[in-house]
């Protein structure tokens, strides 16, 4: 029985150490095949990824609509901002599939036509060519949105012949007329980048030129003014080739003086007294205006002595009595009696009453008396010039002083006055 035991024991000890080297050897025959997959799997030849050659990301079927949708879901300010620097990753394909992905949105937002803007700008700044047939391929009207964004990018590329193109797209290639307005606005845009992003001053004065439209041409003086005054315009000025008897010059220079005065009087003052061959009497009237306003009245006189010209200092004269005249009667007569030319000291005459205006017929009747016999004004045009007007506003006072005084003896130019009173 003793032995039957061992027996069974020794059995059941057999089996479960086979057992345990069965489940061994088969752990070890499963990891040998992992490992040798693994091997082969190494052993087959793959691109070298490293980030030196790393291959540039390309966007995505849907992903041009996915940044549209993301422009126009976002804040104006900010999404202008972040879309400017996903489209300047793109090339020219992809622009140009944004541009038309954009467009097609137009119905839902009205920032899509902003959004197509900005693409078709950066495509002109590379490719004007490709722009403008994307351009000329729209209606009309959306021709007028869109030119705007297209010239300021063809700005970037060449001003040049971007400023050409404005010039001579009243009539586009279809024979359809375009807005003067929005030719106007194109030709302030390209300006602008001219100025603003190449600060190439002397350019934007040589295409200021070929500008004939009057009005057109003092608001991009005024542009170019801007510019120089919140550069350093003494020193903008000097690198500027500029004529003297130009028109164009001319409207620019007066244009800058009348900015640089508004911001520094004193520098304008100082830089004209060593340039004045370059400086307008209406130049020099803007000088004598901020002088006045800001109440350095000892440069103002400094100023009016050292001008050279005889036009230029009466101009100095006739604003400074203009603006006197209701701030300080006697000081406005004695800047008139300096004006030299009389036809000049007329005018002057004439701006200082407008200023006085209808407020106090005494005031006006002092001002008169006071031009005719400090100033030398004829004594007949002087009262006549003042009482014009009151002859309407207050008759009665008109006649009772011309009543009480001897003009009406000495002229018939009066009598016909206070005949007409009555």
């Amino acid at each position: 029985m003793l032995n039957f035991i061992k027996v069974v024991i020794a059995f059941l000890g057999v089996c479960s150490i086979g057992f345990l080297l069965a489940r061994w050897a088969d752990q070890l025959v499963q990891d040998t095949r992992v490992n040798g997959s693994f091997v082969a799997q190494s052993a087959q030849p793959v691109e070298d990824l490293s980030p030196v050659d790393e291959i540039p990301e390309r966007p995505i079927d849907g992903q041009m609509e996915a940044i549209v949708g993301s422009f126009l879901e976002s804040q104006e300010k900010e999404g202008g901002f972040t879309l400017g620097r996903k489209l300047s990753a793109l090339n020219l394909d992809e622009l140009e599939e944004f541009y038309i992905e954009a467009l097609s949105f137009d119905l839902e937002d009205r920032r899509a036509f902003e959004a197509a803007g900005l693409a078709l700008q950066s495509i002109a700044s590379q490719d004007p060519r490709r722009a403008l047939e994307l351009l000329y391929s729209l209606t009309p009207s959306e021709k007028a949105r869109l030119a705007t964004a297209l010239s300021g990018g063809w700005a970037k590329y060449d001003a040049v012949s971007a400023w050409d193109w404005i010039d001579s797209a009243w009539i586009d290639e279809s024979g359809e007329y375009i807005d003067r307005d929005l030719q106007n606005e194109m030709f302030h845009g390209t300006l602008e980048v001219v100025l603003s992003e190449q600060r190439n001053y002397q350019l934007a004065a040589d295409l200021l030129k070929t500008v004939m439209e009057p009005g057109l041409r003092l608001e991009l003086a005024d542009l170019i003014a801007f510019h120089v005054v919140s550069e350093n315009p003494a020193q903008t000025l000097n690198q500027l080739d500029f004529t003297s008897d130009d028109l164009v010059d001319s409207a620019i220079m007066d244009a800058v003086i009348d900015e640089w005065a508004q911001r520094d009087s004193r520098g304008a003052m100082t830089w004209t007294l060593e340039n004045q061959d370059q400086v307008t009497s209406k130049g020099a009237r803007f000088i004598a205006k901020d002088l006045i306003l800001n109440e350095v009245y000892q440069d103002l006189e400094r100023f009016h002595s050292n001008l050279q010209s005889p036009f230029k200092r009466d101009s100095v004269a006739s604003e400074s009595a203009r603006l006197f005249a209701r701030r300080n009667p006697d000081i406005s007569i004695s800047w008139l009696a300096a004006i030299e030319s009389s036809a000049s000291k007329y005018g002057a005459y004439y701006d200082s009453l407008y200023e006085i205006g209808h407020d106090d017929f005494d005031s006006t009747v002092r001002f008169a008396e006071l031009a005719y016999g400090v100033a030398n004004l004829d004594r007949e045009e002087a009262l006549f010039g003042a009482l014009q007007g009151w002859s309407v506003i207050a008759p009665d006072k008109v006649h009772s002083y011309l009543n009480s005084s001897d003009a009406l003896n000495e002229s018939d130019r009066l009598s016909s006055l206070v005949n007409t009173v009555y």
